[in-house]
């Protein structure tokens, strides 16, 4: 069930509103994390997410973060690393995104936060391949402060599955 309400979720938050939940194929589930595509327009989407599993602060009942990489070839970007607040994050503030001891700046509008560039997105993945787990810190637009933990366990493999499924090389 959770899987199913993942991908309904992800992928309203990621394609227009013509591409339908239905169309989106769930590639596997690989420790907590989970890969999908789905194609709009002749263009295929991949993308592996998950939910944080467990998050401080914030409004009450209003905590859901998920953690997503993007590939999307046929516009000629892979690996874009977002987060999805459904609170919504303060307006002009930043998301930190820590891995290990590599901390990632993200830039917000409304309930996503995204890599400031293409570059930073690829230093992002790296250390998510590499590492057990991921922290975020942000400011939701309402309550406090939030503290939001991601395991990295599966990553690879789910970021392996929706690259196969994209054809993207490594």
């Amino acid at each position: 069930m959770r899987s199913a309400a993942l991908a309904v979720l992800l992928t309203a938050a990621l394609a227009t509103p013509a591409v339908a939940a239905d169309s989106t194929k769930r590639l596997g589930k690989f420790g907590e994390w989970e890969s999908f595509a789905y194609t709009e327009g002749g263009a295929k989407t991949c993308y592996v997410a998950i939910a944080a599993g467990k998050v401080q602060g914030g409004e009450k009942g209003k905590t859901a973060t998920y953690l997503i990489v993007t590939h999307r070839p046929g516009a000629k970007g892979t690996d874009e690393v977002s987060i999805n607040g459904t609170y919504g994050f303060k307006k002009e503030s930043d998301v930190e995104l820590q891995v290990g001891a590599m901390k990632h700046a993200l830039f917000t509008k409304g309930d996503r936060a995204w890599a400031k560039d293409a570059a930073t997105d690829k230093a992002i993945v790296a250390s998510l391949r590499k590492g057990k787990e991921a922290t975020m810190h942000a400011t939701p637009a309402k309550g406090a402060a939030i503290t939001a933990g991601f395991t990295l366990s599966g990553f690879s493999d789910a970021l392996a599955a929706a690259d196969k499924a994209c054809g993207v090389k490594r």
